[in-house]
């Protein structure tokens, strides 16, 4: 009949002093510290072996008759519904409903620093825990061992503790903290957690090891542990790995060796590394002690056990010596643990499938159930007997530690893009630029986004662009399409579009307050507006680059359109009811032209004032273009006033002549929104979509470049939108113009340039790791879920996440024609009213899925919900 104890007699923990835990097993001394890990996917080459080199500097650090136990909790959540966001409006409610109750696994990791006994290098399985044999009464009667009552000792060992999790935080890919008496011992702390096999407050569940298994509660457990050399299938271990999925031949994707044993398993599981540091003569005595015994039973013949343990004692023993390597012994195990007896087989499947590809052949182990499970509670790692360890190098034993945690960004909150993260779906919350600004990862909000063709650009600029529009942030597009006309209706957005009955009107020589200073008594153009309308009107004769062209030099025209603007607005300035306009600007000109060049000893064969006039008359009066500046649209003047505004631009992108000049007439309305005071803290967002022969000449080039450092100043966002990466490698000046003014890049799907990619890494300054990235996206995506994955750059930093939203706003972001047709139809049945056509889209969608593919949103994790 099995033994019944109460949990306080079977809890190893005899007391705490802060911040050091006392076992009952000995009185052994341990300090706990909890670690964050890297973020899954973020590591490269060297930062593998950074991560290597900062292990073998821990051990350096600890010394002999140190015990490292390394503990990875891997438990089921389920995603609870933002209140805030529900209270926003029906699309993000749709968002919050679709996620709710979402499995998947959340991470903790912890690091407990023991000070074990001299002798527990000979310890046995017998021996382990045998405080679970003792009465409550021994432990009153029984002190510390005498070895830990050395002050100087116990100094010394707080002392090499505190410089571990020194060296960890300084490592900048960890952090680690000292863990206090909350973290362990209070509501939802560690040993909650760890006794119970789930986050969140204890309620107190029965732990089982009747009939060679283990039960805690409901759920069902399975030890699997490496413990001796043998079980290796492969001579060699390097720092890393690679991970076949995301690798390809130019583009090798670099994982830590046991990445397989974190959240590739799909199921709740712990992790358990253990590094004992022995005294290195009594642990290389005990080797030869073995090895001789081995070569007494030895026959020397091919399959024979004893001669081959005999001889990896012997070369293990050499390459310690001659290498000058460090001895250690090993442990390794993963608790795989199931919710039910049905998924019991299911989950050991997994966790050995995950050994093998880590090329171990793991021991399902039922015999050391108990110990391993009391020597898996941090503060007790004594309780693991050395039979379960086997000699490595220290070497060896850094690279078998377990690099990757979670993704770290908040689930709940008022600011973030709803996304996913692409190791377990996971809702998140994605700050593109308050965070990063925050944390000095960026220093302007330019984005640049990028996909080939059917990537999902439009998809996610939609998201971003709704999600910034909750948060208040005023919009302007500049698009040649429909792709965000769907978000507009549904917002009210000002959609001004250009045809030859209701063309583009401006009227840029109209002055705001902000366009105007005093001085001395007498109003003047401030040098913004005055530089910006010498632009304009150098755009306006033509030229497109600032070297000599037609025996005009450029520095004698922008001179004499200076002092043209500067004399025209001092004439207005003296009117009662100025009629600014570029009519008026041009009779000014025709005026004094001539009296300014004699003025100025200007001769005509340096500047023609009749090709001048020729060339700007066409905007003026009864010119072909003198609707362009001249503007009375009431549109146009209430464009400042106005949150989104959506310029479709039609066929105006191929107009070499006349698209530069509307588009630096629309960016003025940008300018205008940036300017204004009263939204120095709103977001104030510039969408630049298929545009980029918009910044194909020097001077466009050189204002968007102010722009872009302006909107640094006054909280703006120009984004540039391109599914022709080709665009960036053909234009003359994008490059200076995008890509440096863009602190945060959003690639999507790059495949198809997956062998050029060089070039497009070179252009948009990738790193290597953004590179690997970047080319595994959508290599491995889950079954049964709609989502597109896209990295996120902020400057040398990557990371990849998941867009997925509910069906109701895929109806409102959807681009693909023949969804959109579906949509356009139910849009008009519905009465044109976007909630109804949703529901209605979401509704058809369903009906489609449950006579096809049937449920889209299946897991393998079913955690128990908790109070």
């Amino acid at each position: 009949m099995e033994k019944r104890l109460n949990l306080l007699d079977a809890f190893p923990i005899y007391g705490y002093e802060a911040p050091i835990l006392v076992s009952k097993e000995r009185g052994c001394l341990s300090i706990p510290l909890q670690l964050e890990l890297p973020e899954i996917y973020t590591l490269d080459s060297k930062d593998y072996l950074n991560l290597n080199r900062m292990v073998s500097g821990i051990l350096e650090i600890l010394g002999e008759n140190c015990l490292l136990h390394k503990q990875d909790l891997f438990f089921g959540e389920t995603y609870a519904m933002d209140r805030q966001r529900l209270e926003r409006d029906f699309f993000e409610t749709e968002d919050e409903r679709y996620f709710k109750d979402r499995p998947f696994l959340e991470h903790r990791c912890y690091l407990a620093i023991h000070k074990v006994p001299k002798n527990y290098i000979g310890r046995t399985p017998i021996g382990a825990n045998s405080f679970l044999k003792k009465e409550r009464r021994f432990y009153g009667q029984k002190y510390v061992p005498e070895e830990y009552l050395d002050g100087d000792t116990m100094a010394d060992f707080e002392a090499r503790v505190g410089a571990v999790n020194d060296l960890i935080n300084d490592s900048g890919l960890m952090s680690s903290k000292i863990l206090d008496s909350e973290g362990l011992f209070g509501r939802s702390g560690y040993y909650d957690c760890y006794l119970e096999a789930g986050y969140g407050e204890g309620t107190g569940r029965d732990i089982d090891f009747s009939d060679y298994g283990l039960r805690i509660g409901e759920k069902q457990g399975q030890y699997f542990t490496l413990e001796n050399l043998d079980q290796f299938s492969k001579e060699d271990m390097a720092f890393h790995e690679y991970f076949g999925k995301y690798s390809t031949g130019n583009n090798l994707f670099p994982i830590g060796n046991l990445f397989s044993l974190g959240f590739r398993i799909p199921q709740e599981h712990i992790v358990n590394q253990y590094i004992y540091i022995p005294e290195k003569e009594k642990a290389m005595a005990k080797l030869r002690s073995k090895a001789k015994r081995l070569d007494k039973y030895a026959r020397n013949r091919k399959g024979d056990k004893n001669s081959t343990y005999r001889d990896q004692i012997y070369e293990f023993q050499q390459h310690i010596l001659n290498e000058h390597k460090e001895l250690v012994y090993y442990h390794l195990n993963v608790l795989g643990i199931s919710n039910s007896k049905k998924s019991f087989r299911s989950m050991c499947n997994s966790v050995r499938s995950a050994f093998r590809k880590l090329g171990i052949h793991a021991k399902e182990n039922t015999v050391d159930r108990k110990n391993l499970f009391f020597g898996g509670i941090l503060g007790n790692g004594i309780g693991l007997s050395m039979e379960l360890f086997s000699p490595f190098s220290s070497e060896m034993a850094a690279s078998l530690w377990y690099f990757e945690g979670g993704y770290r960004n908040r689930m709940h909150g008022p600011h973030g893009l709803r996304m996913v993260d692409r190791a377990t779906g996971k809702p998140l919350l994605v700050s593109l630029y308050r965070d990063p600004e925050a944390k000095d990862w960026i220093f302007n909000r330019g984005m640049l986004i990028a996909s080939g063709s059917g990537g999902g650009k439009t998809f996610f600029a939609n998201a971003y662009l709704f999600s910034e529009y909750r948060e208040g942030a005023e919009i302007l597009i500049l698009e040649n399409g429909n792709s965000y006309d769907k978000l507009l209706d549904h917002l009210d957005g000002v959609v001004i579009e250009n045809d030859d009955k209701n063309p583009f009107t401006f009227n840029p020589f109209m002055l705001d307050p902000g366009d105007m200073v005093e001085k001395d008594g007498q109003k003047m153009l401030t040098e913004h507006k005055l530089t910006q309308l010498i632009a304009l009107v150098y755009l306006l004769l033509g030229r497109k680059d600032t070297t000599t062209d037609d025996g005009h030099d450029s520095a004698v025209i922008q001179t004499i359109i200076e002092l043209l603007v500067q004399g025209y607005y001092r004439d207005q300035f003296l009117k009662d009811n100025p009629d600014n306009s570029f009519n008026t600007f041009y009779g000014y000109s025709e005026r004094h032209l001539e009296r300014l060049m004699d003025s100025k000893g200007i001769r005509k064969e340096v500047f023609d004032p009749n090709l001048f006039l020729l060339l700007l008359g066409k905007y003026a009066h009864d010119g072909p273009r003198a609707y362009l500046l001249n503007s009375r649209d009431k549109r146009i003047a209430q464009l400042g006033r106005e949150r989104l505004v959506y310029f479709k631009l039609e066929n105006l992108i191929e107009n070499e002549q006349l698209f530069p000049i509307l588009a630096f007439l629309m960016i003025d309305v940008f300018d205008k929104k940036l300017k204004d005071p009263k939204k120095l803290s709103l977001n104030k967002i510039l969408v630049v979509d298929e545009a980029w022969n918009l910044f194909d000449n020097p001077i466009m080039a050189h204002y968007f470049d102010a722009k872009s450092r302006m909107a640094r100043k006054y909280g703006g966002q120009p984004i540039f939108i391109s599914q022709k990466v080709s665009d960036f490698v053909k234009s003359k000046y994008i490059g200076n113009t995008i890509v440096v003014n863009s602190h945060i890049k959003v690639l999507l799907d790059l495949g198809e340039f997956g062998n050029s990619f060089g070039e497009i890494q070179r252009l948009l300054g990738l790193n290597e790791k953004q590179k690997q990235l970047i080319l595994s996206i959508n290599k491995d995506l889950p079954m049964g879920r709609k989502l597109r994955e896209m990295a996120i750059c902020w400057k040398d930093r990557v990371k990849v996440f998941g867009l997925e939203t509910s069906l109701p706003t895929k109806c409102l972001f959807e681009t693909n024609p023949n969804e959109k047709a579906k949509i356009n139809r139910l849009h008009e049945k519905h009465g044109r009213d976007w909630v109804r056509t949703a529901n209605a889209y979401k509704q058809l969608q369903n009906e489609l899925a449950e006579s096809g593919s049937g449920n889209l949103n299946g897991s393998d994790i079913n955690p128990k919900n908790r109070k």
